[in-house]
């Protein structure tokens, strides 16, 4: 008898890159590389079935391919690192400051999606790698490029990190470095669509490249799990175009950035998370921020949808605490809406500094159980509200702003 063998393809050789699209729906390769626990990627085609009526007892004559998407949902621990490309997509509104050194002269006025900017003024020979801090102008963010090529006196190249806003006048422009400082919030300005990402998902099967790239990935929500005993987690959907094989090898470029424990969180209620409006007896916190995307199919001659809309963004969460009073429920009975702020570092400086903030200035209980376990506790559910204090640069209110400090220069 002839001996058959097979091979496998272990799970331990999976790994999942994310890259910011250019071009909306063009595939990206991928910039980082998220470790995860899990990668669930999915494929869907709607197929249309003929059933009709032919005089005879059968009851299925065809079936014909419709329309088609995917959706790509990831989970594992949170990277204060590379959470921030979920971020932009989910959200959209963002802005990034690093810390500043030596001026690099003045800047022009350079459209959005530019690679490079004519400067007067500037430093020779700056590295390729270094981050140029663009000031916030009438209306748009603070921005940073990473230069792809040397800089000179006259002229900046940043090719793979393309202008996000336009800049007007000559504003200052200064060499940044770690720690930077990244802001998001919800975007609001027309027509409110977030950055898209290709998700690069190496399975060790797919093509001649052993790995499957879905374009246009829009994140519909992002789960974060912030049990005292354990890492700090989350869970991450999206919706996507169906795969497609690599073109060309991908590069699994992983940080070293640590994961991170919860017993480091501190929780404010009322106020920040410091000062009297610390609390001490949070034992278990979740937030979910969740967006509505829609996929819409039209007589466009494709399957895939002709655009993903992105539509209204929504925060609720919920926490157990060890009971030392009763501050919430009265809360909830009064409707006294107010402050809540997640927030958690490493305490370190520099480029190892690794810190993230939940800011929520307007927050109300919407449930406030007790429960009777070994000791009280309460479990608390609430909502938050679209404000203007959470809101960034493209104006409107939000219901929540995000800080993440990092070594990551933009995203």
């Amino acid at each position: 008898m002839t001996t058959v063998v097979g091979t496998v393809i272990p799970v331990a050789e999976e790994f999942l890159g994310i890259g910011r699209e250019g071009t909306t729906g063009t595939v990206a390769a991928p910039t980082a590389t998220i470790p995860t626990e899990k990668i669930d990627p999915e494929n869907k085609v709607t197929y249309l079935e003929d059933n009709t009526l032919r005089g005879m007892m059968a009851t299925l004559f065809s079936i014909t391919a419709g329309t088609e998407s995917a959706a790509v949902d990831f989970s594992g621990p949170v990277y204060l690192d590379t959470i921030g490309h979920v971020l932009l997509n989910l959200m959209g509104d963002y802005s990034v400051t690093g810390t500043p050194g030596a001026s690099n002269g003045t800047g022009t006025a350079t459209s959005a999606g530019a690679t490079t900017m004519t400067i007067v003024g500037g430093t020779a020979s700056l590295p390729i790698g270094t981050a140029i801090q663009i000031p916030a102008g009438t209306g748009t963010p603070a921005q940073i490029v990473v230069l792809s090529a040397l800089s000179t006196t006259t002229l900046l190249t940043f090719a793979n990190t393309p202008l996000r806003f336009a800049v007007s006048g000559t504003p200052a422009l200064t060499v940044a470095t770690a720690p930077f400082t990244h802001t998001f919030s919800l975007l609001n300005s027309s027509p409110g669509q977030p950055p898209t990402h290709t998700i690069t998902h190496y399975d060790g099967i797919t093509g001649t490249n052993k790995a499957a790239q879905f374009a246009y990935w829009c994140a519909t929500g992002c789960s974060f799990n912030m049990d005292a005993e354990k890492l700090f987690m989350h869970d991450t959907k999206g919706v996507a175009y169906t795969q497609q094989a690599a073109a060309a090898p991908v590069t699994n470029s992983f940080s070293t950035v640590p994961v991170y424990p919860n017993w480091r969180f501190a929780v404010g209620i009322a106020g920040p998370a410091s000062g009297g409006t610390l609390v001490n007896n949070i034992t278990l916190a979740s937030l979910d921020i969740n967006r509505v995307v829609k996929p819409y199919w039209t007589a466009s001659g494709q399957q895939l949808p002709y655009v993903f809309g992105r539509n209204a963004l929504s925060v609720e969460g919920k926490f157990t605490e060890v009971a030392q009073n009763n501050t919430n429920l009265t809360s909830m009975l009064n409707n006294t809406q107010q402050i809540l702020q997640l927030a958690a570092t490493n305490g370190l400086g520099g480029a190892n500094l690794l810190a993230i903030t939940f800011n929520m200035n307007l927050c109300a209980f919407e449930t406030v159980k007790l429960n009777n376990n070994d000791v009280i506790e309460y479990e608390s559910t609430f909502k938050a509200i679209a404000n203007s204090t959470n809101a960034g640069a493209s104006g409107g209110q939000s219901p929540i702003s995000i800080i993440i400090q990092n070594a990551v220069p933009t995203y």
